[in-house]
């Protein structure tokens, strides 16, 4: 079963899409990467040049989340929906992430907030499918990660503070994202980061110069 294909999967991966949208149609480069199984196209927004797709309808390339394997310094972006939850290594994942992507590229992550009600349905539920039996990554967890695989945090944002139980209603509560937004932000559904990788920098040093040993001069005045 994917919980994806439910009317409220559906309703919550077209707010995704729009989110996505908005974070990366700024962004150039030659190679777009789209990891996981979703059928939908998070890149089709995108302005770089080729996209790539390791799964779902799109798939032109296949390999496994806990090896990449793409030269170092090739991608441009990797777009990560719902990948987190379904890593057992989450460090040397984004290790990997780092090694593959260009310095000054980017990484977007979008996840279940443990903090929301996906995170209590997750908890309490029984569910015994993905997402719901998957363990979530608080935001604050991932950025510590990132951050030490390399990257700098460049937006992050909390979004969808509905009630996600009744998976066959697609209803959106627009006075709940209001409120949600103003009152509770760090309790929202969903939560999106923007990473980009550190760019390898020149450090200039300064020189060391030799100074002359002084040389001590006798001066036989009887000469002079």
């Amino acid at each position: 079963m994917n919980w994806f294909d439910s009317p409220y999967g559906k309703q919550l991966l077209s707010t995704e899409q729009a989110l996505i949208d908005a974070f990366i149609h700024d962004k150039f480069g030659y190679f777009a990467l789209q990891l996981g199984s979703f059928d939908c196209n998070f890149l089709n927004n995108s302005r770089i040049s080729t996209h790539l797709f390791n799964g779902g309808k799109h798939k032109n390339i296949a390999f496994h989340l806990d090896a990449i394997p793409l030269e170092k310094d090739s991608v441009d972006l990797i777009v990560c929906p719902h990948i987190i939850e379904q890593l057992t290594d989450i460090k040397s994942f984004f290790k990997d992430l780092s090694r593959v992507i260009v310095p000054g590229g980017y990484t977007l992550f979008i996840s279940f907030n443990p903090y929301s009600f996906a995170g209590l349905r997750s908890l309490v539920g029984f569910d015994n499918h993905k997402p719901w039996n998957c363990k979530f990554k608080s935001p604050r967890e991932v950025q510590s990660l990132l951050v030490k695989a390399g990257f700098t945090i460049e937006q992050a944002k909390f979004f969808h503070y509905q009630p996600i139980f009744n998976d066959n209603s697609d209803l959106l509560i627009g006075a709940l994202e209001n409120i949600g937004g103003r009152w509770l932000p760090l309790f929202g559904n969903i939560y999106c980061i923007l990473a980009k990788k550190i760019m390898s920098g020149v450090t200039p040093i300064k020189p060391k110069w030799n100074r002359p040993k002084k040389i001590a001069v006798a001066l036989n005045k009887g000469n002079i």
